[in-house]
């Protein structure tokens, strides 16, 4: 997901972000009790890329799950939820 802009004030701390007019895909799921093979695959390979990409700069998720994959209104994923996330400097210790 894309943080535009974030800023506080005296009460409250704001995250400006990308909308993802898909929901999550806990919800996705549920509504539809199952997923064809076809879509299925081409979710758990963006899944895996973008987890790829997230592991080559350094940082561990931690705290994947299917209500912290978000799909935009087309279908995309983006993958949220980095409050447990870790940032490892020396990838040897992975």
């Amino acid at each position: 997901m894309r943080l535009y802009e974030s800023f506080d004030t005296e009460t409250h701390i704001v995250y400006v972000m990308e909308v993802c007019g898909g929901g999550d895909l806990l919800t996705y799921v549920r509504r539809r009790r199952k997923l064809k093979e076809d879509f299925a695959k081409y979710i758990f390979r963006q899944i895996i890329l973008g987890l790829q990409y997230v592991h080559s700069k350094g940082v561990l998720h931690r705290d994947i799950k299917l209500d912290n994959i978000l799909l935009t209104s087309e279908g995309d994923v983006k993958i949220c939820d980095f409050g447990v996330s870790k940032l490892i400097q020396n990838k040897n210790s992975l």
